[in-house]
């Protein structure tokens, strides 16, 4: 493992290499059942019937999946909390067979001047499909250590 980075280690714009997410026709349809069984995530036929004419991934499923190798790419940050997700901008759907490249880059680093042993910084994302169409647009903030930070991770 990577030694741990804190605050003062990243820089503006510093990329993050996110490996690709692949979906599947099955994990779509999973990922849906238990958590957004909205027809056009779970059934086929209704799914060709709606606006999308074809079953589509649930953006929820889309965001977790993104944060999966955006997590992964971090490599052993400091990272105390998340403390939000920017807006989220869908621009199209995700299908059955794409492959998601993620596009991850730091943010607005700024130092806490309350808690000088913590700071803040974004992670902004832009996701595309195999086709460089863009997917979707969208930010976690986070809650990081300083190297004077003294608690447990």
């Amino acid at each position: 493992m990577a030694e741990k980075r804190y605050l003062e280690d990243l820089y503006e714009a510093e990329p993050l290499h996110c490996k690709t997410v692949a979906f599947s026709r099955e994990s779509i349809m999973d990922f849906a059942t238990k958590y957004d069984p909205q027809i056009f995530h779970i059934d086929e036929e209704a799914a060709d019937r709606s606006i999308f004419k074809g079953l589509i991934a649930s953006s929820l499923h889309t965001i977790s999946a993104c944060t999966k190798v955006v997590v992964d790419a971090q490599n052993n940050i400091a990272i105390l909390s998340g403390v939000g997700l920017d807006e989220v901008k869908m621009f199209n759907p995700v299908r059955p067979g794409d492959v998601l490249s993620v596009n991850a880059w730091w943010s607005d680093l700024r130092q806490s001047k309350s808690k000088p042993d913590r700071g803040f910084a974004t992670v902004k994302c832009k996701v595309f499909n195999q086709n460089d169409l863009l997917i979707m647009e969208y930010g976690y903030q986070y809650l990081l250590a300083c190297r004077s930070y003294s608690g447990d991770f």
